[in-house]
């Protein structure tokens, strides 16, 4: 007897941050257009659950800026006010395009359980707060409920073609939902190699009937990759090979200071 083919599984970190909400709606039109399940994610951030228990730590208003001591029994307090807010969005996008979906509250650190989860997800896509701003795996960011998606290009790493396959695919779906740009980013020492490349990618995604522009990148350091991201305004960032990322130094201190979702291409 066949077996049935594996679902495809599409997890997506959430809060109440706004890259987080950059996060949702691509997930789930993604997963529309792959027939995948959505699952979401809730982090109890337990740094910020020591940082309650400590005699200065203060909750702010943000209507009138005034502060009130915190306790982690009000940290409780806003997670589940959070939490809630969460699974309400992550339903009604789910719903919208008729959707499988879950939803989960876990307790600990956001890059730990992203480095646990990724391993049993086809796409991992992250938005919160403590730095994650990332949308990890084969394919996908996205934007929540009453917003609409940021129209800023779609940027692709392209290194090469066996790694950056699945990456080039990932990127066309993005920018073909979204109605965006495709870029591809490009590292190569001389002037001939960067334009060898710039073809090879671009006759893949003209054989794939999608078409996009090359830009040339001195190092793919996270620096390097925040400030192309600034100057194209992105709407998203695709990057192959999720271990290597979530593995490199310095990768979670570029997630805090990029704007745009980052996608991690297994």
């Amino acid at each position: 007897m066949n077996e049935p083919p594996a679902r495809i599984r599409i997890w997506v970190a959430l809060d109440e941050s706004p890259r987080s909400a950059a996060a949702l709606i691509a997930a789930a039109a993604l997963a529309a257009e792959l027939d995948a399940e959505l699952a979401g994610l809730f982090v109890e951030d337990i740094d910020l659950q020591h940082l309650s228990g400590l005699p200065f730590a203060r909750e702010f208003s943000v209507l009138t800026g005034a502060g009130a001591p915190l306790s982690p029994d009000d940290m409780a307090r806003i997670w589940r006010r959070e939490a809630a807010a969460a699974q309400r969005l992550l339903a009604e996008a789910a719903g919208r395009s008729q959707l499988r979906w879950s939803f989960r509250v876990a307790r600990g650190r956001v890059a730990a359980e992203v480095n646990t989860l990724a391993q049993a997800f086809d796409l991992v896509v992250l938005g919160t707060r403590t730095g994650i701003g990332v949308m990890t795996v084969v394919q996908t960011m996205a934007r929540l409920a009453e917003r609409q998606p940021k129209a800023g290009p779609v940027l692709v790493l392209f290194e090469d073609l066996p790694t950056s396959s699945h990456s080039l695919e990932t990127g066309a779906m993005l920018a073909r939902s979204n109605g965006a740009e495709l870029v591809l980013l490009i590292k190569d020492g001389d002037e001939r190699a960067y334009r060898a490349a710039c073809v090879a990618s671009l006759s893949v995604l003209k054989a794939r009937g999608t078409a996009g522009r090359c830009v040339r990148l001195n190092a793919i350091e996270g620096d390097n990759l925040v400030q192309v991201a600034r100057r194209e305004r992105a709407g998203c960032l695709v990057l192959a090979g999720r271990e290597r990322f979530l593995s490199q130094a310095g990768f979670e201190r570029m997630l805090d200071a990029i704007e745009c979702p980052v996608v991690l291409a297994r």
